[in-house]
């Protein structure tokens, strides 16, 4: 079995060597310690990054909302319009019996307050389950990456179209990605870039809150 180790320790190795999920290979999961009881948690981080190379994008400054709470309905709190702009009914996570292996909503990325604000949240038990299940670290970067995916588009679509001079960006067609200037404003290389960068701003905080539902983790 392996051993749990922290993340410095796991950096320093490696460099010598949706609500839904996919179905993954089982593979013997790492030790997990049960968490206790823990409240939602949030931060504003500050995303910043300069893709100069694509003149639709430049120089980018975004805020978004890090939350993580031990239950789907924690994600209706960050909001009063999470519910319409998310299309998941409140009285669903309300009647939903959530438990570490299932739950209504494991992570979302989304607006919120009119298009104002965007904001990424995690179901915590729902993580805690995932990585009893896959392992802590697999369980943690599948996270990551794929709400980042989502996370990551959101601010480009937000920067392009206010920047192009939009009032109303969560309405107006989203600039698509592709190798085609004459038809994407978003080639591949600056998506992955912008991706990369948004991963490197938030996984910090995203795993100080993990800590507090799989208490294991040591960062």
């Amino acid at each position: 079995m392996r051993h749990l180790q922290n993340f410095e320790g796991f950096l320093k190795n490696t460099q010598t060597s949706k609500p839904t999920q996919e179905p993954r290979p089982t593979q013997e999961p790492d030790r997990i310690t049960e968490a206790e009881e823990v409240e939602s948690t949030t931060k504003e981080i500050t995303v910043t990054f300069d893709i100069d190379w694509n003149e639709n994008i430049g120089k980018v400054e975004q805020k978004i909302t890090l939350a993580m709470s031990p239950n789907s309905l924690g994600m209706y709190d960050l909001a009063p319009d999470v519910e319409e702009n998310t299309g998941l009914p409140k009285k669903d996570a309300e009647a939903a019996k959530e438990t570490p292996e299932d739950a209504f909503v494991y992570g979302m990325c989304n607006v919120m307050n009119g298009g104002k604000n965007l904001f990424f949240w995690t179901n915590g038990t729902r993580l805690s389950g995932e990585a009893k299940r896959v392992g802590l670290w697999t369980a943690l970067f599948e996270q990551v990456s794929h709400e980042c995916v989502h996370l990551t588009r959101l601010i480009l679509a937000k920067h392009i179209l206010e920047k192009e001079g939009s009032k109303n960006w969560v309405g107006d067609t989203w600039p698509t990605v592709g190798d085609d200037p004459k038809v994407n404003k978003i080639d591949e290389e600056a998506f992955a870039t912008a991706l990369g960068l948004v991963v490197q701003a938030i996984t910090d905080d995203f795993l100080k809150m993990a800590t507090a539902y799989i208490p294991d983790l040591k960062v």
